[in-house]
C-alpha cells in the first residue's frame, strides 16, 4: 500500500540520518520504485516520505504515462 511504501521511505531517511546526519537524510531525494499507474499516482505522490517515482511499464501506454507525469496534486 502507499502507506507501506512510506513506511519503508521513513525507514531508509532514518537510517541515513543515523549513519550519516539528519541533514543529509532530509537532502535526499527518495523515489518509489514500485507499481505507478495512473490510479494510484495520487496516494503514492501524496505520502510525506515518497519524493518521486519510477515508472515503468507504465510508460509505455502514452495514455498511462501522460496521466501518471500529468496528475493533479491537488
Amino acid at each position: 500500500t502507499p502507506q507501506d511504501a512510506n513506511e519503508v521511505h521513513a525507514g531508509i531517511r532514518e537510517k541515513v540520518a543515523d549513519m550519516y546526519s539528519r541533514d543529509i537524510a532530509e537532502s535526499l531525494c527518495i523515489q518509489y520504485g514500485g507499481s505507478v499507474k495512473p490510479n494510484n499516482v495520487r496516494e503514492l505522490m501524496a505520502m510525506e516520505h515518497i519524493d518521486g517515482a519510477l515508472v515503468g511499464g507504465a510508460s509505455l501506454s502514452v495514455k498511462d504515462f501522460t496521466s501518471i507525469v500529468l496528475f493533479d496534486r491537488d
